[in-house]
């Protein structure tokens, strides 16, 4: 059952540790749009944002729209996206040598 937008970002958002100032530069949105949205949704008033904001705020989370408001793993992806950013260029080269050896490996393991 998908998640109400406000929820899932606000999940995500603790998660990441960023503050809105923050997910909003990474997203190249409106912060004072974004934090009218939180404080209003968050009292449980009507609140709304449009969709391409939406998609750039969990974009910026590392996700999809569609995988902030349905998985229920956003934590796990976050921190993902969190450790995969502070990873230098030669350190991110290594995990995916490593992630493809793995996925190579279990594509030929016998059954």
């Amino acid at each position: 059952m998908p998640r109400r937008f406000y929820d899932a970002l606000k999940e995500a958002l603790t998660s990441s540790g960023w503050s809105i100032s923050r997910l909003c530069q990474e997203a190249g949105v409106s912060t004072d749009q974004v934090t009218k949205f939180m404080q209003r949704a968050g009292k449980g008033e009507r609140a709304s944002t449009n969709v391409d904001d939406a998609v750039k705020l969990a974009n910026a989370l590392g996700f999809t729209l569609d995988e902030m408001l349905h998985d229920q793993t956003a934590d796990l992806r976050s921190e993902a996206v969190d450790l995969w950013r502070s990873l230098t260029p030669e350190e991110r080269d290594i995990l995916r040598a490593a992630a493809r050896g793995r996925r190579d490996d279990a594509g030929t393991a016998p059954q």
